[in-house]
């Protein structure tokens, strides 16, 4: 099976997810863990990847697209840019750009004419950046977009942080791996209605207050860490109505896996509507509670 897509998008800015293997750990250095997990995240919401400086999802037709805040295709719902800084063209699923003016950057080179710069096929993936805005093709199912940031974006200057639930050491719990033999296909739907296979090696198994709960994971047999997705009975009240994310890490040389839910995340939707976040299978959503990680940020 191919590696799972969304995988590797949220994976972005995000290395410091991992959760530390020890089976036991004092209160003292779970805290100093979690709280420079945490300050990691906050410096990544801060960062040009962030996806708080997301102000635009377009979607490419085939042909043309013009580009800019005026009468164009493409409408830039931002202040102090061009009426029009190019087209965007969308052809045999490759896509082109001309700029119509100076001062465009093809990954740090200036462009003056019609170029070619997004090609999945041969992993050329382009980055194009006009003044403070940067943007990049994505593809989505059959469908590709310009994501488009603003390093400039008003929702960056002001970022406070993110609140979260008080770090407690119960909700970091002993889980083990089962595999599925063979690797299992999970279907996952985004927040635009697109469905995805995924790959799933296994699941993990854990006990709080003694009763039995798993969650499905996204991973290929030989990866090093599992993604997770899961809602819970704080979903849609104290945290994110599509859930949360964890990253765990996988030893090989043993099935017993460390789940720390002080270190459950929001998706990339909690901070923009230009995000198309997968949700938690029907099997991950938890009849449970868990009051660790972060909560809603309460905009989107």
């Amino acid at each position: 099976m191919k590696r799972i897509l969304i995988y590797t998008i949220i994976l972005v800015g995000l290395a410091s997810c991992k959760s530390s293997q020890e089976s036991e750990i004092s209160a003292e250095a779970h805290l100093e863990e979690v709280n420079s997990w945490h300050q990691s995240q906050m410096e990544f919401l801060r960062s040009d990847e962030s996806w708080l400086n997301l102000i635009g999802l377009h979607w490419l037709e085939y042909g043309t697209n013009s580009f800019g805040t005026g009468d164009v295709d493409l409408k830039i719902h931002a202040q102090d840019f061009p009426e029009e800084i190019g087209s965007f063209t969308l052809v045999n699923d490759k896509v082109y750009f001309e700029p119509v003016l100076e001062g465009v950057l093809l990954d740090g080179n200036k462009i003056q004419e019609n170029i070619l710069v997004f090609d999945l096929a041969n992993g050329f993936d382009g980055h194009m950046e006009f003044m403070s805005l940067h943007w990049n093709i994505i593809k989505r199912g059959d469908g590709f977009a310009v994501r488009l940031r603003d390093l400039n974006a008003k929702d960056v200057l002001e970022f406070e942080g993110v609140d979260r639930f008080p770090v407690d050491l119960k909700w970091r719990v002993k889980a083990k791996f089962i595999s599925y033999e063979p690797v299992k296909e999970v279907l996952i739907t985004n927040v635009v209605g697109q469905v995805t296979p995924n790959a799933s090696s296994g699941y993990v198994e854990f006990e709080i207050e003694g009763k039995q709960y798993r969650i499905d994971a996204l991973a290929n047999p030989d990866d090093l860490e599992l993604f997770l997705m899961f809602a819970d009975n704080t979903s849609g009240d104290q945290t994110y109505g599509g859930g949360r994310y964890m990253y765990v890490d996988r030893d090989f040389s043993t099935d017993e896996i460390i789940l720390d839910f002080n270190k459950a995340y929001n998706p990339p939707c909690v901070y923009t509507s230009y995000a198309t976040c997968p949700l938690p299978p029907r099997q991950n959503v938890l009849d449970l509670a868990i009051t660790a990680g972060q909560r809603d940020f309460g905009k989107h």
